[in-house]
């Protein structure tokens, strides 16, 4: 019986561990995932203001050399646009969901604002419109790069104390 509750409050510490560790890696992919954008929103501005790319190689050189979330992001933009049923509204929530790209709520809400509505603006509206975005997600990675450890380290000692107060109950 002895063992049966020692594996027990081994498996409870185990999951509220992982669990605290989770969250902290999840906000890391999060950052990771803020900047990778920054980077692709350049070049799509760097692209829009010189070559006049469409949409659909558009997202497709977005997404080249990105990391794994952000280039599904691009490649399903690009995926969707070529669809003949195609239709923009909702086009930015559908693809981070399917690629898995997890951002904050207002991040998430200026990529909508700009891929939902692309091309709807004139060259120099659309340029604002990237670089207004830019700024956004440029300031909540900075806002997140300051936080990040003390986040991270929160998350993980939460986690560890959950499961001890779990086990404290249980036992």
């Amino acid at each position: 019986m002895d063992y049966c509750k020692l594996a027990g409050a081994g498996l409870i510490l185990t999951v509220s561990l992982w669990g605290g560790f989770h969250a902290a890696q999840r906000l890391r992919r999060t950052h990771e995932t803020l900047r990778d954008l920054s980077v692709a929103l350049e070049l799509i501005a760097g692209e829009i203001s010189f070559a006049a790319t469409p949409f659909t190689p558009l997202c497709r050189r977005a997404g080249e050399g990105r990391s794994g979330p952000v280039h599904r992001f691009f490649d399903i933009l690009a995926r969707e646009a070529e669809r003949p049923d195609f239709t923009s509204e909702g086009l930015t929530r559908r693809a981070c969901e399917e690629a898995g790209v997890y951002l904050p709520e207002s991040a998430a809400a200026a990529l909508e604002r700009l891929f939902d509505g692309f091309g709807r603006f004139d060259r120099e509206g659309q340029l604002g419109q990237l670089r207004l975005v830019e700024s956004e997600l440029a300031a909540l990675s900075g806002e997140l790069s300051g936080q990040m450890e003390g986040r991270c380290r929160t998350y993980q000692m939460l986690g560890l104390t959950a499961g001890a107060a779990v086990l404290v109950l249980v036992l």
